[in-house]
């Protein structure tokens, strides 16, 4: 019976391990693996071969692909990045079942869609 329940609970704590998921961070490096978009009727999805990448560090630097270096600011689901020349704006998702990919919308100033049919690009962490 003590062999039994040791068992059990072994089984139980292994399990419990391989079903925790990785909590959500932006900080790490970053590539661009996919581009969504539509045409009005159907969803386009396309991959992204040699993707730009956009390191985004502790202190609220990024560093895009050109190594210009910036500021970024993640209030909610929302992204600002302030490059010395350039400003963006975006709609940040993480995959909900990997959170090892985000989903980058661009966005107006003023956080409003920018594409009528959406349009997105997908990041995976290196």
């Amino acid at each position: 019976m003590k062999k039994t329940l040791l068992l059990l609970c072994l089984i139980i704590l292994i399990t419990s391990f391989v079903y925790c998921k990785k909590e959500f961070t932006i900080i790490g490096k970053w590539k661009a693996i996919e581009s969504i978009g539509s045409n009005g009727a159907t969803k386009i999805h396309s991959k992204i071969e040699n993707g730009d990448e956009i390191i985004f560090e502790e202190d609220n630097i990024v560093i895009d692909h050109r190594q210009n270096k910036g500021k970024y600011e993640m209030l909610g689901d929302s992204l600002h990045i302030v490059f010395p020349n350039e400003e963006f704006f975006y709609f940040c998702r993480s995959n909900k079942w990997n959170s090892e990919e985000i989903s980058l919308t661009p966005l107006t100033k003023e956080y409003q869609l920018i594409c009528d049919e959406g349009c997105s690009t997908i990041y995976k962490k290196l």
